[in-house]
């Protein structure tokens, strides 16, 4: 003969494993959101439609940020394969066009100059 209060312990599991856990209340000051348990019901086919366009712009963002990792570590790669420091002193290495930085240097001169001749 079968327990009739074994069989409704397990149905009252089996409901209470198919419902969505409530949220819990965030922390006072905490300032994160709370965190969802169980399964979550969309309500509309719009509402799946959205998530799969955040978990694309997601993922194009984490491949953004490896790519840029990846370049960041060749890069410094070669500063530590060049000698920082030679004979006359300190090297400084700019990423830059030669000619676009020698114009915002020019540019800070002059500003300077239209500065210091308004303060003297």
């Amino acid at each position: 003969m079968s327990n009739p209060s074994g069989r409704d312990s397990a149905r009252r599991a089996a409901e209470a494993a198919s419902q969505p856990e409530a949220q819990a209340a965030p922390e006072p000051g905490n300032g994160t959101p709370p965190q969802r348990k169980g399964q979550v019901h969309l309500k509309s086919p719009q509402s799946l439609e959205r998530l799969r366009d955040r978990v694309r712009e997601a993922a194009r963002e984490l491949e953004r940020l490896r790519k840029e990792n990846t370049a960041l570590a060749t890069r410094i790669r070669e500063l530590e394969a060049r000698p920082a420091v030679d004979a006359e002193g300190t090297l400084l290495i700019f990423d830059e066009d030669p000619d676009v930085l020698r114009e915002k240097v020019e540019g800070f001169i002059e500003a300077l100059d239209k500065y210091l001749a308004r303060a003297g």
